[in-house]
């Protein structure tokens, strides 16, 4: 069939996102994981030449093709390098219709060892969801920069090493003994975590929205509850979390693609067959003692997502919540969205106090979200030039599209506001 070179290249950059873990987890347990770089840059160049012939024809199995092409490039480089390629890895294999699920699970499990696998307490606790995110998420570089809140070349040194320690794992494609998945398992769920988050709030790009990732991470997330060493109540809260999340982001832009804050979301976009598998999961998660971060966080997103209008929203319980999360494990950005309801309950002048206080050292200073909630705080207690001197901040340090519109809009009104005169 032929398709126009624009959505040729967003069903490439789709299936990318959705296969590129798969595929690299396939032909690793293929070739063997200590071939790795070579597996990646073949999916890599795999995903190029579907560029190259996809418009004049996209074909029947989108996903079998770019498999077998980036095999037939390892198998090419290996015998190129004189190396011996093995009787099973020269034959050929079909795979079915991306639209098959139940006939996926033989990757599904593939990519399930890969990502256990990354998480090998061998490798640093951040540079595992570093290179989860890379390898099964097909992040760039640039992407887990954005996560960790570092720089390009941090994450690239962070990823060589933790590469050469996944290429020294003989146990792959084995999943770990008992004993050792509960811990891989937390650095694995932080990977789902980042991944959903950079896809609700797009850290760049022309997007506010990237819902290929927040679905993604629903995939993942519901295949670890697919296999019963991972289904448990931690993994149940996180998928609650997603889907409460997820119910939302019909409305979080409208049809410009500009923001819209929650107090202003037209609640009957959102999508609640979504939110109702949240609740089935968030109940699952309700089973045993344990009471995670993913529990609160879940429990803050079913508060939102379930009141009846905005007015409604039970405050004091979300910030409850949040600080009972800050009690547990800190972070700064939990006490930025904590701050925000705080000044729903107690008004936006203490909100700010608070803000001031809390990062005085001035750890947050180049982080857009702290110069747009500072901005918010001053906005509402009448500060209009200190407010619009945050946001004139704030749009320095993003490069997310909407959000700079946001605050271009934001700036210009305040701006009016301070120049107009009085009583006019």
């Amino acid at each position: 069939m032929d398709i126009n070179d624009a959505n040729v290249h967003e069903t490439i950059d789709h299936l990318f996102r959705q296969r590129a873990g798969q595929m690299v987890s396939l032909l690793s347990r293929t070739f063997g994981i200590d071939k790795l770089e070579l597996i990646e840059d073949a999916v890599q160049e795999a995903m190029i030449a579907a560029m190259r012939k996809w418009p004049f024809g996209i074909p029947e199995n989108p996903s079998a093709w770019l498999i077998q092409t980036a095999r037939n490039k390892v198998i090419d480089e290996l015998r190129r390098a004189g190396k011996s390629v093995g009787l099973d890895a020269e034959e050929g294999f079909d795979l079915p219709a991306i639209e098959d699920r139940n006939a996926f699970a033989d990757l599904a499990d593939d990519e399930l060892r890969m990502i256990f696998a990354c998480c090998s307490p061998a490798i640093a606790a951040d540079s595992r969801v570093a290179l989860t995110l890379k390898i099964v998420g097909g992040f760039s570089v640039q992407e887990i920069a954005r996560a960790f809140l570092s720089n390009d070349e941090a994450v690239a040194k962070m990823l060589t090493r933790a590469k050469k320690r996944l290429r020294e794992d003989a146990s792959f494609p084995e999943l770990p003994h008992a004993a050792e998945l509960p811990e891989r398992l937390d650095a694995v769920l932080r990977v789902l975590y980042l991944m959903f988050n950079e896809g609700f709030g797009a850290t760049s790009g022309d997007d506010l929205i990237r819902g290929d990732l927040c679905f993604e991470a629903i995939r993942l997330a519901e295949m670890l509850l697919g296999s019963p060493e991972t289904n448990t109540p931690k993994v149940h809260a996180l998928a609650a979390l997603f889907y409460l999340q997820a119910a939302r982001l019909p409305a979080r832009t409208n049809d410009a693609g500009d923001l819209v804050l929650l107090e202003d979301q037209d609640r009957s976009r959102w999508n609640m067959h979504l939110a109702e598998r949240g609740v089935k999961h968030l109940r699952l998660s309700a089973s045993g003692d344990e009471r995670t971060e993913y529990h609160l966080e879940s429990e803050i997103a079913g508060i939102y997502t379930l009141a009846p209008s905005f007015a409604e929203t039970d405050w004091p319980r979300i910030l409850a919540c949040y600080d009972e999360l800050q009690r547990g494990r800190y972070s700064d950005v939990v006490e930025l969205n904590r701050l925000i309801v705080l000044a729903k309950i107690e008004g936006a002048e203490r909100a700010h106090c608070e803000l001031e206080t809390c990062f005085a050292d001035g750890r947050l200073d180049r982080f857009y979200l702290y110069q747009t909630t500072r901005g918010h705080f001053l906005a509402a207690s009448g500060r209009s030039a200190e407010a619009e001197a945050a946001f004139t901040k704030a749009l320095a340090l993003t490069d997310n599209s909407v959000i700079r519109r946001f605050l271009i809009e934001r700036i210009a009104r305040l701006s009016d506001r301070r120049d107009k005169p009085q009583g006019s």
